[in-house]
């Protein structure tokens, strides 16, 4: 078993539920550590990423309504409210947007890992942010 808590971003939800190439490394994280934190914004930031699949029609209506409701269900007791004074301060000295560095402050905080695949989100976190390769290995 790995760490006891990690903080992952809302790409690494995305891939958890959306079939693509990162799906089963989100497994393996999740099988490897199942205890998964994020601030409550990941909610928007995922349905977000739905209706951008829905625009491009990678995916239909439908089927972003049956993954939302099943992420909501899968993820709801793994929100967390992250520091927002941490968080801008994050923001504004890696030059982070607030939303991103929400998921930074979150894992500072907690002393935990923030798995991601965001390379920009990994420099600022240089210490705490890693991929999911790195993590698992």
């Amino acid at each position: 078993m790995g760490a006891a808590l990690i903080v992952v971003d809302a790409n690494i939800l995305i891939y958890r539920m959306v079939e693509c190439e990162k799906t089963n490394k989100t497994f393996q994280l999740e099988e490897f550590d199942p205890e998964w934190r994020f601030p409550p914004l990941w909610e928007y930031e995922f349905g977000n990423a739905l209706a951008l699949m829905v625009r491009q029609k990678t995916m239909s209506s439908k089927d972003a309504a049956v993954i939302l409701k099943k992420a909501l269900d899968l993820f709801a007791s793994g929100a967390m409210g992250a520091d927002p004074d941490l968080a801008l301060r994050l923001a504004v000295h890696h030059q982070l947007t607030f939303y991103a560095s929400q998921y930074l402050a979150l894992a500072q905080a907690l002393g935990v890992p923030l798995v991601t695949e965001d390379k920009g989100l990994r420099r600022a976190g240089a210490g705490t942010a890693v991929s999911m390769e790195e993590f698992l290995n």
